[in-house]
């Protein structure tokens, strides 16, 4: 798994490198940004990315939500952003820590679907993940989203400040409560998390192995574990790889199949005849 780690962070930074100089410079400039620009799920524009887009839905339904953790620009912003904890003051860098679904994460979506569906796509343009790249990167270079925003009758600077308010509050979100925006607000993360809740390999606790230590929830960054349940809210893990990493006894996986008690705890016993 720590190798799957490695690969998954070296992933995520490359993305996001390809990511900026394809908003900033264009996605001609370097055949990984125009394979950055191309792989993302950018459903206000399903026209051009719809093959992307089932493909990430596919691999949703097999491994979980890897685009989040690999392809998803914003989803590194915040991942770096989480990593700057140790600078922040000692009350944001409580440990975090498991939270209940959010009902707003389905507000949100339903927002976003009749948004879609009427053409209203101002909403979009300024939640969808790689829309605010676009959005930032005004502020450098106006061509990257100034056609998008005069389409729909305004100006490029709502994007660029939509866009920099956006990716601040993410920031500061990220460094107290981690992917909440991830697991919680973001429209195209609710639906990888619908797909995801069905993938075929999930991440399980080994109930045997699991001595309650509770450092799967402390550094869970989507605070989908439950360490007393030994309980796992595949519909909002981002397959990060770090509870799997830093456990001590080994007992959390990604799996096929589900873990049962190795050790029986309740048995029935056979009445002995006399």
């Amino acid at each position: 798994m720590k190798t799957l780690r490695v690969i998954r962070i070296m992933l995520a930074l490359l993305f996001l490198g390809a990511s900026v100089a394809a908003v900033v410079m264009g996605s001609n400039v370097h055949p990984a940004a125009r394979l950055a620009e191309k792989s993302q799920i950018i459903l206000s524009s399903i026209s051009i990315t719809a093959g992307a887009t089932m493909v990430w839905l596919l691999l949703s339904f097999v491994f979980g939500r890897i685009y989040c953790s690999t392809a998803c620009p914003v989803g590194t912003i915040s991942d770096i952003a989480m990593k700057c904890r140790r600078f922040a003051p000692e009350r944001l860098r409580k440990p975090l820590r498991y939270r209940h679904a959010s009902k707003a994460t389905v507000h949100i979506l339903w927002v976003y679907v009749a948004c879609l569906l009427f053409g209203i796509v101002g909403f979009p343009y300024l939640v969808e993940p790689w829309n605010m790249m676009r959005n930032v990167a005004a502020l450098v270079n106006a061509d990257a989203v100034n056609t998008t925003w005069l389409n729909i009758g305004m100006s490029a600077i709502v994007g660029a400040v939509g866009g920099v308010v956006a990716i601040l509050l993410i920031i500061a979100l990220s460094v107290r409560r981690g992917r909440q925006f991830c697991t919680d607000f973001c429209p195209v993360g609710a639906i990888l998390g619908h797909v995801s809740k069905y993938a075929l390999y999930h991440v399980e606790i080994d109930r045997d192995r699991c001595t309650s230590c509770g450092i799967c929830e402390d550094i869970c960054r989507s605070g989908c574990i439950k360490t007393v349940n030994r309980y796992v809210d595949d519909s909002r893990c981002v397959r990060c790889l770090d509870c799997m990493v830093k456990c001590p006894e080994n007992a959390i996986r990604l799996q096929v199949n589900r873990n049962r008690p190795a050790t029986p705890l309740m048995t029935r016993t056979k009445k002995i005849r006399n």
